[in-house]
């Protein structure tokens, strides 16, 4: 039996896994002349501005949550009543409590209140998303 097509498999699967680089420069040159009308326009790096990025997700097309309306709530105890009530005042769909330390998404959700408390479980700030 050969062991060729088995050599040939790892081999084959360590050369998919290598990084490649190139020290080509990007088409269009980097030299720093002006581009042509011709030319197609260069992307820039970084951030998209905020109108031009693309979000997903639960809640997005629904910024149901007005956090001016529920902004009396804070200094109040986070119990199960007052939540309800800032949840009501709202309109917010969706509610977390987030405590000190607490680790939470980055997701941005247009039809949730976000409580923050402090260790005591005084409501010390309420926004949406």
């Amino acid at each position: 039996m050969s062991h060729l097509p088995i050599s040939l498999f790892t081999l084959l699967s360590v050369v998919a896994c290598a990084p490649v680089s190139s020290n080509e420069p990007p088409p269009g040159g980097d030299d720093g002349e002006e581009s042509t009308a011709s030319s197609k326009p260069r992307m820039k790096s970084g951030p998209l501005p905020p109108e031009e990025q693309i979000r997903v997700g639960p809640g997005l097309g629904d910024a149901s949550c007005n956090a001016e309306a529920a902004q009396r709530f804070v200094g109040r105890n986070a119990d199960d009543d007052t939540v309800r009530a800032a949840v009501s005042a709202s309109g917010a769909k969706a509610v977390r409590v987030i405590e000190p330390d607490m680790m939470v998404t980055m997701d941005y959700r247009g039809d949730r209140l976000n409580i923050r408390v402090d260790d005591n479980g005084k409501i010390i700030g309420i926004a949406c998303g």
